[in-house]
């Protein structure tokens, strides 16, 4: 297996547990680790966290059976080695993922945006904004911004079924090499509030975030605003790889 191996185990075991009945008995972790070719380490691992998002269930003595998450719309985007990118981690775990393109238009920078993408703020960039859905719920809202010189055809690219971090790969040969994020609270205005089902004045869960390429140039700036429903994500912190 290619790449961070326990999150190719983590996504593929989600994959096949959602397929059984609860109260299907998984493998033992020694069968586990001979069929993904890894170490326990790397099973347990993977097994954990699906422990943790209520997909699995240990029983002392019995073993791990397949349970079912208590909140069916935290669906968890995972800050991990790889930059990806929630459309790509969430369809990997075999969620439909769309996006309602609300905003997708060449504005000026400004100076907030200008800062995070290292250009001046009379400079053109592309604002892409998208309610995103998980299964045709409601998600979260994400707003982009991408240099109009360097990625002009991110205006006129439909983004309602693709991912915008797959498409930079493909389409520009890019390797998007670091994510930096913030994660704070924010209070709802009446736009956000209306587009994520929420009252207005409603505290969300805001990512603001920066996606660099492997020399430290900054590829896309965005925001997540999630609401309390769907409002958790996950960081993985590892000192180095197996």
């Amino acid at each position: 297996m290619a790449g961070h191996k326990y999150a190719q185990v983590r996504d593929h075991l989600l994959r096949r547990v959602s397929d059984l009945p609860v109260g299907t008995q998984l493998p033992p972790e020694t069968k586990l680790c001979e069929e993904y070719e890894v170490s326990r380490i790397t099973v347990r691992r993977a097994v954990d966290e699906l422990v943790g998002d209520g997909h699995l269930i240990r029983e002392h003595g019995r073993g791990t059976f397949v349970s079912r998450p208590r909140y069916a719309m935290r669906h968890r985007e995972r800050f991990v080695n790889e930059v990806t990118g929630f459309y790509t981690q969430l369809t990997r775990q075999g969620h439909t993922v769309t996006s309602e393109v609300l905003v997708q238009e060449r504005v000026r920078a400004g100076a907030r945006i200008a800062a995070r993408l290292h250009t001046s703020p009379a400079a053109d960039v592309v604002h892409l904004q998208r309610l995103r859905r998980v299964n045709g719920e409601v998600h979260h809202l994400a707003d982009s911004y991408v240099a109009v010189e360097r990625f002009p055809d991110l205006l006129t690219v439909d983004f309602t079924d693709h991912s915008l971090y797959a498409y930079l790969r493909a389409h520009h040969d890019i390797l998007l090499a670091r994510n930096e994020i913030v994660v704070s609270l924010h209070q709802s205005d009446d736009r956000e509030a209306g587009l994520l089902g929420v009252a207005a004045g409603t505290t969300l869960l805001l990512a603001v975030s920066t996606v660099y390429d492997p020399h430290r140039k900054p590829l896309v700036h965005g925001t997540s605003t999630f609401p309390p429903s769907t409002g958790e994500l996950s960081f993985d912190i590892t000192a180095e790889e197996e």
